[in-house]
């Protein structure tokens, strides 16, 4: 069978489906996806998803309703939520953050922070609803099953106690020298961590009062490679590489 074109819907509207024949209520932008976009017909059949581990068939009944053509309790895919959990937090740029979003749950990212910072390059608005358009549509074409959590921007000077004397948070810096390559320490880690962290600071650097901040609360410090990377590339680098290990323990 072909792959289904998927849709992915609020677990809660998909979690009051009781019976094999109950119609659901598709919103406009999600009927103008599937009848104007993915151009599906009347009793043709696409995916959903609930962004939490599941997905079933499902067949468009009309231009704004369709029905579940599996069983709610029995989904076509179900997946639990791979551990360690991949988490990112990154100082918003200027420029590229919606590619940050975008690719970063496509390779695989479970948990993003946006940060503010002394360096930051501009006051940033809170733009989470079309950040999590953005993450919905990466989700969709990336075929993954689990949504990640996008967190509320928080300041940096806030972020560091997340740590909790946890191994698995790191802050990428450059030109320091008690620095270890991100791939070394992510090696050492013990594999039963709930999580793991990186943090990645503005264009301009973290300031050395911010390393420190870190370095107190018991991040490690580490570097992505030998080139001073961009705000937007070194997220991608380092979601990644955490990526390539998670893959690696879990084979």
């Amino acid at each position: 069978m072909a792959e289904l074109r998927r849709l992915l819907i609020d677990p809660k509207r998909i979690s009051v489906v009781d019976s094999f024949d109950s119609d659901i209520l598709l919103s406009p932008s999600e009927a103008h996806y599937l009848r104007r976009v993915l151009r599906l017909k009347k009793n043709e059949s696409f995916a959903i998803v609930d962004g939490v581990g599941h997905l079933w068939e499902a067949l468009l009944i009309s231009g704004n309703t369709f029905k579940l053509k599996t069983n709610f309790y029995s989904p076509l895919e179900e997946q639990t939520l791979p551990t360690p959990l991949i988490c990112l937090g990154v100082v918003v740029p200027r420029h590229g953050f919606d590619e940050v979003l975008r690719m970063c749950c496509e390779i695989g990212v479970d948990l993003l922070q946006p940060l503010r910072a002394e360096r930051s390059s501009l006051s940033i608005d809170e733009k989470s609803s079309r950040w999590e358009s953005i993450l919905r549509e990466a989700v969709e074409q990336s075929e993954r099953l689990w949504t990640p959590n996008l967190l509320p921007i928080i300041e940096v000077s806030n972020f560091w106690s997340r740590c909790d004397s946890n191994p698995g948070f790191s802050i990428a810096t450059t030109r320091n020298k008690d620095i270890v390559d991100f791939r070394l320490s992510l090696c050492g880690l013990d594999k039963r961590l709930d999580q793991i962290w990186v943090a990645v600071g503005p264009e301009g650097g973290w300031t050395p009062q911010e390393e420190v901040s870190a370095r107190e609360a018991g991040w490690n410090i580490v570097d992505l490679g030998d080139n001073i990377l961009r705000t937007s590339t070194a997220s991608i680098v380092a979601v990644q590489t955490m990526a390539n290990w998670r893959r690696s323990i879990l084979a």
